[in-house]
């Protein structure tokens, strides 16, 4: 799954707005100051999806109209929706020329050589009969904020998988044809777990990460604790009426769990209620034990959709996950590991079971809660767990310069606001690696004046713009008396009172005089370019200086 082009007609505060992404890349990354649309971009991304999924057209509320080109189990599928009604195109895969070159065997060419694309039209009829081949399996999504407007998108499909999992007659081998659409959630962390260490060997790479990154060197014990639900229901009554998944799910563990307990308890709603509730607490005392009940499903994405499936009925309150941390005496639970711990595993983990299929993630965030050494290996781990990078695409919305240390500019899209408000996604001239963070933060891809404090800044400004002036007229006694004053102050801060490069002094003293604008809170990549052209003629001048 790729998305090569994507076309917004009109939806929220993209207007007109384009976007093409390298389809020859599995990571894209998009970057740009708050409300320049890189979270509305991917809101736009799963509901097309989400809609061509259901077989259905975008309700006319969302304003939603667009058109997107993407390539798919070798296939590149056009999808138009921009007056009310689908149209498709595809193009199919004629031959293979080596993997460099997997996505250029869509189109003709004419007898000059000249490329000449030509997809054949598809009926809406056609489309959605042969959906599984035209869509990616999973569009997984992750916000690291609180964003019920991104959730409430994924109600219909989790709807649906509730539907089918709850029928009496519900078989297991199922479960990997549901829910296309996948949002994650904090619940998904103790589920996450629990499938690593149930089909995982002691020297597999997940088992490593989590011993070596995340210092959880075993899981311990499971602890369900499952409530009585909203609805009533007419299965096993141990499960207050469940059935279905959830209910073979649970008369497993229920097997495999000591002396399960019942306990009618109060729990505090907020400060005005306190009901009494029914609770079930099954306890699964070590890893031995959630092997056993791993070992009744196919493969860990069975399992962990099995887990997920108690969330999905409103029966689980909690899971207490218990395991044995690095440097920790005793064990502690998995819901005292940090945000940023649960965070990364979560991620992981959910990408580690859709790998090697056709799909799209979409990551909002994803690098919040971490520390900067993740935050800086963050992208080396997403290629660690996608293997098969083929048929993944990751899309990735950030505000961290560690994140993108490692990218070329083809990975990058930058949004930006033009001056009629219009919001543009570009490709940016250089390629974030090798600039480091400082030059990252002062390039285009932030625009940022400067990495210094502006109380600094300042004092570095005052004293070349003395310094400047010093070369042209004497300075009054005044003037004296404050870049004297400025330098001590420097010096203090580390900075030496004048440029030990006499070059380098001449080159501030001629950018100085002709760049007369004073330092602003962020640069529009006009702007740098601009004062990088005035650098380089001033750079010219002073190598023709010393030549002669």
């Amino acid at each position: 799954m790729r998305i090569d082009k994507v076309y917004i007609k009109k939806f929220k505060n993209l207007s007109e707005f384009n976007i093409d992404l390298n389809e020859n890349e599995m990571k894209s990354v998009l970057l740009g100051q708050n409300a320049t649309g890189k979270s509305n971009f991917i809101e736009a991304l799963v509901l097309i999806f989400k809609y061509l999924d259901l077989e259905k057209e975008p309700p006319q509320k969302l304003e939603l109209q667009y058109r997107i080109e993407y390539y798919c189990r070798d296939r590149k599928i056009y999808v138009n929706y921009l007056d009310g009604k689908y149209s498709f195109k595809v193009q199919r895969k004629i031959s293979s020329l080596g993997n460099s070159a997997r996505y250029r065997v869509y189109s003709k060419y004419d007898k000059t050589g000249k490329e000449i694309i030509v997809p054949d039209s598809l009926s809406k009829t056609d489309f959605f009969r042969n959906k599984d081949s035209y869509l990616p399996k999973y569009v997984f999504t992750y916000y690291s904020g609180i964003s019920n407007r991104l959730k409430e998108h994924f109600n219909e499909h989790q709807r649906k998988f509730y539907d089918k999992i709850i029928k009496p007659n519900f078989k297991d081998t199922d479960i990997d044809q549901l829910r296309k659409l996948f949002y994650v959630q904090s619940v998904h962390s103790h589920f996450v777990l629990l499938a690593y260490y149930s089909y995982e060997s002691d020297k597999s790479k997940s088992i490593k990460f989590l011993k070596e990154v995340l210092g959880i060197e075993d899981l311990e014990s499971i602890l369900f604790i499952l409530r009585k639900p909203r609805w009533n229901g007419k299965g096993d009554v141990r499960f207050f009426g469940a059935d279905g998944l959830v209910k073979k799910f649970l008369e497993k563990v229920w097997k495999l769990s000591l002396a399960p307990i019942y306990s009618d308890e109060k729990i505090p709603v907020d400060f005005r209620s306190e009901p009494t509730q029914k609770r079930l607490y099954l306890f699964i005392k070590d890893k031995q034990n959630l092997k056993k009940l791993a070992e009744t499903y196919n493969s860990n994405t069975e399992f962990f959709k099995a887990l997920e499936s108690t969330y999905i009925s409103d029966l689980i309150e909690e899971v207490r996950v218990k395991v044995k941390k690095k440097f920790v005496d005793g064990s502690v639970t998995f819901k005292e590991l940090s945000e940023g711990e649960q965070q990364l595993l979560t991620v992981m983990g959910l990408l580690k079971f859709t790998k090697d299929e056709e799909s799209l993630i979409l990551l909002d965030e994803p690098d919040t809660h971490l520390n900067p050494i993740w935050k800086w290996r963050y992208l080396e781990f997403l290629d660690e767990v996608v293997q098969n990078e083929k048929n993944t695409q990751i899309v990735i919305n950030t505000h961290d310069p560690l994140v993108i240390g490692g990218l070329t500019k083809e990975q990058v899209r930058i949004f930006t606001t033009d001056s009629k408000g219009k919001i543009l996604a570009e490709q940016p001239d250089i390629d974030p690696r090798g600039l480091g963070v400082e030059g990252i933060l002062t390039s285009e891809l932030f625009g940022l004046p400067t990495t210094l404090d502006e109380e600094t800044q300042q004092k570095l400004d005052r004293r070349n713009e003395l310094l400047v002036k010093q070369q042209s007229e004497k300075l009054n006694d005044n003037e004296n008396g404050e870049l004297q004053k400025i330098f001590g102050e420097l010096e203090e801060l580390g900075f030496s009172k004048t440029f030990r490069d006499p070059l380098f002094q001449k080159f501030i003293v001629a950018y100085k005089s002709r760049i007369k604008t004073t330092t602003k809170l962020s640069y529009t990549k006009e702007e740098l370019q601009e004062q990088n052209k005035v650098a380089l003629e001033i750079l010219d001048e002073l190598q023709n200086e010393e030549d002669k």
